[in-house]
């Protein structure tokens, strides 16, 4: 009985302290920014390829990046197994940004990507979990720059097109070297 006891004492404790952390809603997520949505775009393009990600779509101001990544185990119940030839679970961000009225609204909406038993394609909503780095991306956003910013020349475009370029192929041999040792990925 005495065992009891400190088993539910113990599981009331630790539901207490979870309950206690500071919840992040699920997405979207919204962002407000003086600067223009070109700027911003800019800059979001610049670190979203400096984390490993792939730029999948781009129209204007609606954009869209994603890299493999496992999904938590909670998650993964959803997920079909390896079985779907060529299909991975991939970690997406989707980008909006309005600019109205001298503001610029980022709307960004975080999805898993996975297989499911059919390898269809599925979409699963998840919850930026870090309020840090919620809190980091509003503070990119408060110092962006809010003087326009000049298009991109077709030399920094076609730069853009290399970098992915070079993260696609760097993901592609990190992906070979995880079998093969003797491959090494500069």
């Amino acid at each position: 009985m005495r065992r009891v006891l400190i088993l539910i004492l113990a599981i009331s404790t630790v539901a207490a302290a979870r309950d206690k952390k500071a919840k992040v809603n699920p997405g979207p997520y919204v962002f407000a920014s003086k600067a223009s949505a070109q700027t911003l775009k800019v800059l979001i393009v610049q670190q979203n390829l400096s984390e490993g990600y792939t730029l999948d779509f781009d129209h204007q101001f609606q954009f869209r990046f994603s890299k493999p990544a496992q999904m938590p185990p909670v998650d993964a119940i959803f997920m079909a197994s390896s079985a779907c030839q060529g299909m991975t679970t991939k970690k997406v961000w989707s980008y909006t940004l309005v600019e109205l009225n001298g503001t610029t609204k980022v709307t960004i909406e975080p999805v898993w990507e996975y297989p499911d038993d059919y390898c269809q394609l599925q979409t699963k909503g998840f919850t930026w979990g870090r309020p840090e780095e919620i809190a980091a991306f509003q503070a990119m956003l408060d110092k962006a720059p809010t003087s326009p910013v000049q298009a991109p020349t077709p030399a920094t475009q076609t730069a853009s097109a290399d970098q992915q370029q070079s993260t696609k192929q760097h993901a592609a041999c990190l992906e070979l070297a995880k079998d093969n040792p003797s491959i090494i990925c500069k």
